[in-house]
């Protein structure tokens, strides 16, 4: 799902509208102004097009002011000066909101990253983003605090800053032909790297709960009286049935690869470049397991995205074999991110993560992964 920033403009929103009706005409050549904004408002987890311009009128009027001292506590902890502006809030994501800050020395990006994202972490991110960068990939420049770190804590939060880039907005979906087209090129410059690895895969990519726990899970969403748990019980033997959706991994095959390079992580620069924002998720896999991930974000929503798709491989170039196990990574990610949607949905830690986990746990029962979806993909050939 999309994120509306924490101060939109109507009129950027416009103009999306109409990019995204450009896309929309590339597969449904009658589709009008209206729907593009339709789908739109769908992407930001809002019913129709009023809904959305309602929407940015009351972010207008209650923008968030940031915690006292925070942007003196990042300038110090980063080295990045002396504060000479009030914190902006740039949007609130899963991980944590983003705050714009200006000092004598520049101007900031300040995000917060999950806990498991530690210094370690954000440096393997960084290799990668380093050698992508040299081969033509777009990325931020992110700041190590005086001590050297990538990640600093601050206020009970771990935090990253990037040197502040004007970029556009992550792609709306379904995507152009051509923004796959770059998307499928992004993923082949980083395979090409091909930099070896002997770290095991993530445990967020392989693990998967049994049924019990799914079970559990509809319980207490009834118990919480939430107007999706019958929707919730009726889509659950379709996940289940994904979940006997197997790969056997060969240890030999696994390079470093970005692991989360979903639309929501690019930003489109000038002349619609694709930036890859999000480094922070980079581990072992192999290009097959990330090219079937990659597929499902970028030509799978809201339904699979043909000419999308043909435009991915060709950006790609040469196509490795896949099938259906080819998902496996995929089905484990989202059944994963679709599971604690839902549990922060039933019991958020504060009210902005009770509005973003509430989109999102509509958004995964309304537009959910199934084995007849990643069929489809296997069935479109360049």
């Amino acid at each position: 799902m999309k994120l509306l920033p924490d101060r939109p403009s109507i009129e950027f929103l416009r103009k999306e509208a109409k990019d995204l009706l450009a896309a929309l005409r590339e597969t449904t050549p009658d589709a009008s102004l209206a729907d593009a904004q339709r789908a739109l408002a769908a992407e930001y987890g809002l019913r129709d097009w009023p809904g959305l311009k309602a929407e940015v009128e009351r972010r207008a009027a209650a923008a968030p002011a940031a915690p006292g001292g925070l942007a003196e506590a990042l300038a110090e902890a980063f080295g990045l000066g002396t504060v000479t502006a009030k914190p902006r809030p740039v949007a609130f994501t899963s991980m944590g909101r983003c705050w714009d800050l200006t000092t004598d020395r520049g101007r900031w990006l300040a995000v917060t990253v999950f806990d498991w994202i530690t210094n370690e972490q954000a440096e393997l991110g960084a290799r990668l983003r380093d050698a992508a960068v040299e081969v033509g990939v777009a990325a931020p420049v992110g700041v190590r605090s005086p001590c050297g770190r990538l990640i600093e804590g601050v206020q009970g939060e771990n935090w990253r800053v990037y040197e502040w880039l004007e970029v556009g907005p992550s792609p709306a979906l379904p995507v152009s032909a051509a923004v796959a087209r770059r998307a499928g090129t992004a993923y082949r410059k980083l395979h090409a790297l091909a930099i070896p690895t002997e770290m095991p895969m993530s445990p967020y990519l392989v693990w998967r709960r049994d049924a019990t726990e799914w079970d559990k899970l509809l319980e207490r969403a009834r118990n919480a009286g939430k107007p999706w748990a019958d929707r919730f019980e009726a889509i659950l033997p379709v996940w289940l049935d994904l979940q006997t959706i197997e790969a056997e991994i060969q240890p030999a095959e696994l390079i470093l690869c970005n692991s989360n390079l979903i639309p929501t992580h690019v930003r489109l620069g000038r002349d619609d470049e694709l930036i890859v924002m999000e480094w922070d998720f980079t581990g072992s896999m192999t290009p097959a397991l990330e090219l079937g991930s990659a597929l499902t974000q970028w030509v799978m929503r809201p339904t699979v995205n043909r000419k999308a798709l043909t435009a991915f491989r060709e950006g790609y170039g040469d196509w490795p074999a896949m099938e259906l196990s080819s998902f496996s990574v995929a089905i484990t990610g989202w059944l994963n991110w679709a599971y604690n949607a839902i549990c922060e949905a039933i019991d958020p830690q504060d009210s902005d993560h009770a509005d973003f986990a509430e989109r999102e746990a509509v958004g995964v029962l309304d537009r959910p992964m199934t084995r007849a979806g990643l069929e489809q993909l296997l069935e479109v050939r360049a």
